[in-house]
């Protein structure tokens, strides 16, 4: 147990890290002093920073949860054009987890009218304890149709990350 929670506070660290040399904050994103000029007519509240660089995006280019303190928190919501990492702390919340993650998915379709597959990766480890999800669950909870969902199967998460570094390319799946 203490070695998992040493394990995640290195990898929030090298977050970061990262954040830090790319230039941004890893949790509360805020325009940084050198930021791009905007026009007149728009308010730096209707503005917020895209996490690699200097570049200033629509409030659109977001997906707003409902969840106030999220959003905020976020600085306007999840980035539409981007991979977001959602992972409980243990197997036993992936229940959790999936619904959460089926709630932004559902978001996401009901602002984009092409019907795109959406991508649901997966360790094999995951899958074998928490299954898959309930096809009849999906579309009564979050209106997602069962085959608008692919699955990809890691055997392991560096996998899985690959996977998702692949998907990221493509342009034939909403999310």
């Amino acid at each position: 147990m203490a070695t998992s929670a040493v394990a995640r506070e290195t990898v929030f660290a090298l977050r970061r890290q990262i954040a830090k040399i790319e230039g941004t904050l890893p949790e509360r994103l805020e325009a940084p002093a050198g930021a791009a000029p905007v026009d007149a007519d728009v308010t730096p509240r209707d503005l917020t920073i895209v996490r690699r660089g200097l570049a200033v995006a629509p409030p659109d280019a977001f997906l707003r949860t409902g969840a106030e303190g999220l959003d905020t928190a976020l600085s306007g919501g999840l980035p539409k054009a981007a991979l977001s990492e959602i992972h409980g702390a243990a197997t036993r919340d992936a229940g959790v987890v999936a619904g959460f993650a089926l709630s932004l998915v559902s978001l996401i379709l009901k602002q984009e009218p092409p019907r795109l597959p959406v991508l649901w990766i997966g360790t094999a480890e995951v899958f074998r304890e928490a299954g898959f999800p309930y096809a009849r669950g999906l579309h009564g909870l979050f209106g997602i149709e069962p085959e608008q969902l692919l699955f990809s199967e890691a055997p392991r998460l560096l996998d899985g990350l690959w996977v998702a570094e692949e998907a990221a390319r493509m342009t034939a799946a909403s999310a």
